[in-house]
């Protein structure tokens, strides 16, 4: 009983300020109080009138759906190499692609910067690629490794005796099969990109402000309820894809 209580609690506190945003965005004044009076959609219709927020939400689209789609690339190589070859660093692989999950994040960035500097690629789209990739790999690894243990390695023996060739087996048979894994892998890799804003924050300048750096210069600037409409609007977001990762049992396959 008491621990029941003591997770309610706990449930409570965390969720707090989550419906005290969406509970602030639709404040028809630009000062919150309580009890609120009205309920108005003024600060939402601020959101798509900001320039800004609506540029920054596309570019971090793309920029989710690019580090996404080839960390999941990568990672299905990395994986299925782990998973199905016996690999003599086998063991020094896998902490290395788990390094990132390690390694601070602003300790991360601050790296990252002077890479891309050395580089000429600082404030680029292919430098925040290619960092947000890197922080997304390890995800999205775990997730397709345990996909892929799922797999039967006899269906894989039983294809090339029957004369299937390597990459033959890998596209009939393994990818199918594990295309749940997959698709698991990208939301919560799209998830991770769309919302990381430690690393970015490095990586970007005026040319290249993802949604969350862009919400953060916004706040330094001025503090009005169009932020509190915006987070509401994410939060359905990242709810909405959460519970399709669930679904698919992403959450499950990264926890193995």
């Amino acid at each position: 009983m008491a621990l029941r209580l003591f997770n309610w609690i706990m449930a409570a506190v965390m969720l707090s300020p989550i419906l005290l945003i969406i509970w602030m965005s639709f404040t028809p004044g630009a000062m919150f109080r309580i009890p609120l009076e009205a309920f108005s959609l003024r600060w939402y219709r601020e959101v798509f009138a900001y320039p800004g927020f609506v540029n920054a939400f596309f570019l971090s689209l793309r920029l989710a759906a690019a580090a996404a789609g080839a960390a999941v690339a990568l990672s299905f190589v990395a994986a299925y190499a782990l998973a199905r070859t016996r690999l003599r660093g086998r063991a020094a692989l896998d902490a290395l692609f788990t390094a990132p999950l390690i390694v601070p994040a602003v300790v991360f960035g601050i790296a990252m910067l002077q890479f891309s500097n050395r580089l000429g690629l600082y404030n680029t789209f292919f430098a925040l690629v290619v960092a947000h990739v890197a922080i997304v790999t390890p995800y999205a690894v775990r997730s397709i490794a345990a996909a892929l243990r799922a797999v039967p390695i006899e269906m894989e023996w039983a294809a090339m005796n029957l004369g299937a060739r390597r990459g033959t087996v890998l596209l009939r048979i393994v990818l199918p099969l594990c295309a749940r894994g997959m698709v698991a892998a990208f939301l919560l890799c799209f998830l991770m990109s769309f919302s990381e804003v430690t690393v970015t924050i490095f990586m970007t300048g005026p040319g290249y402000q993802t949604l969350p750096v862009r919400i953060y210069n916004y706040l330094t600037d001025q503090v009005d309820p169009t932020v509190a409409a915006l987070s509401a609007m994410l939060i359905g977001l990242s709810l909405l894809l959460a519970l399709i990762v669930a679904g698919l049992g992403g959450f499950k396959e990264i926890s193995k």
